[in-house]
């Protein structure tokens, strides 16, 4: 049996060499029909408040001092949340479907034909960070799908869910990456 201590030293110890396992990892090669894509997205995870930023420990404090305890929502926690930045690449293959394979039609579905499956993801890189920059989380995103298509040959794909930050990060890598390509 493992002390507590002696278990979150060995986990430290074995995400050291992530980052290093993904840097000499070559994907398999892909037909330029497979489309390439990129999901980028933000998770708030919550902190021990000695883990929160200064401006946002600076607001639970101000929140708690007026003693606003009002009414939160479901999985609501003010004040007590890092926002981490997802990214994850993957090929896919196209996968064409009808409406109602995905929005069941008025009246339900006929079982004269059954829906087809949608894309699956396969070679998944994902990364993710409290840490880092989101500007730096979708910039080693961008450079995974550079490595994956060197010669931009592939149709990519960008998965976000419309965070404006987000929007911004990416439109601002995406020009950079043409940018050099022109160049």
């Amino acid at each position: 049996m493992l002390g507590k201590r002696r278990l979150k030293e060995l986990v430290v110890a074995s995400a050291v060499d992530i980052a290093a396992y993904y840097t000499v990892k070559i994907p398999t090669p892909c037909t330029r029909e497979m489309p390439l894509v990129i999901q980028i997205d933000g998770k708030g995870v919550v902190m021990r408040p000695e883990a929160l930023r200064e401006a946002t420990r600076q607001a639970a404090a101000k929140s708690a001092a007026a003693g606003r305890r009002g009414r939160l929502a479901p999985g609501e926690k003010p004040n007590r949340k890092r926002m981490a930045t997802v990214a994850c690449v993957f090929d896919t293959t196209p996968a064409p479907r009808r409406p109602h394979d995905i929005v069941h039609p008025p009246g339900g579905r006929s079982e004269a034909r059954p829906p087809r499956t949608g894309p699956k993801a396969v070679r998944k890189w994902c990364t993710v960070s409290l840490i880092r920059p989101p500007e730096q989380v979708v910039a080693d995103a961008f450079a995974q799908a550079t490595s994956r298509d060197p010669q931009h040959l592939r149709d990519w794909i960008v998965l976000v869910d419309g965070a404006r930050h987000q929007l911004d990060l990416i439109h601002s890598e995406a020009a950079r990456l043409v940018g050099r390509l022109c160049h």
